[in-house]
């Protein structure tokens, strides 16, 4: 059941960064084939360049959950380090053992992915087209533990990560924000690293 509920969360967060990849055209087009998942039109990579790196990705993401490492899932859209056009962020966060329990087939939390999917969609289709520059990276938010563990597992040193310098960040003013949407979830631990991916 658990490793289900992973894989589930997995291909979830697969279909979100697809679907925001080419809902703001940060790829074109072409590179993308309409699916259905949750009974929902949703448009995944068919370019082998970004499924290779997005596989790469999610080998981490899925040893993280095994694990309940994996706090927080960014997608960034940037120029450059000193540049960012926008920010996504799915905090993946434990189920609580019961709520699990009580939705055996996990029909309910299929249902959640499927409107959080329908009011990303509303709210992406109202942005401003990005520049041509922008680029897509992976960040995610683990603990140390999590980071020191995986680094010297060797079944994952070919596909390196890297501790992000978000201290050497610009300073921002201070924006709170609603989330678009929220899945049930539990409480994780709050000491976490983040780490990135190019």
């Amino acid at each position: 059941m658990e490793d289900d509920f992973n894989d589930i969360v997995i291909e979830a967060l697969e279909v979100f960064i697809n679907h925001i990849l080419y809902t703001r055209d940060v790829y074109p087009s072409q590179i993308f084939k309409k699916r259905r998942m949750y009974n929902t039109p949703v448009y995944t990579s068919i370019y082998p360049p970004l499924n290779t790196y997005i596989y790469n990705v999610f080998r981490i993401l899925r040893e993280l959950l095994k694990t309940r490492e994996l706090e927080c899932v960014q997608i960034l859209l940037y120029k450059d380090d000193s540049k960012e056009y926008e920010k996504y962020n799915f905090k993946v966060l434990q189920m609580l053992e019961n709520k699990v329990c009580e939705d055996e087939f996990l029909m309910e939390f299929e249902e959640q992915l499927r409107s959080s999917l329908y009011t990303l969609a509303e709210r992406l289709k109202n942005l401003e087209k990005l520049p041509s520059d922008c680029k897509f990276k992976i960040q995610i938010y683990t603990t140390q533990a999590g980071f020191v563990r995986l680094s010297h597992n060797p079944h994952y040193q070919e596909f390196p990560w890297l501790r992000a310098d978000l201290k050497n960040s610009e300073p921002r003013k201070s924006i709170s924000l609603l989330p678009l949407t929220t899945l049930n979830t539990s409480k994780a631990s709050k000491n976490c690293d983040t780490w990135k991916q190019y």
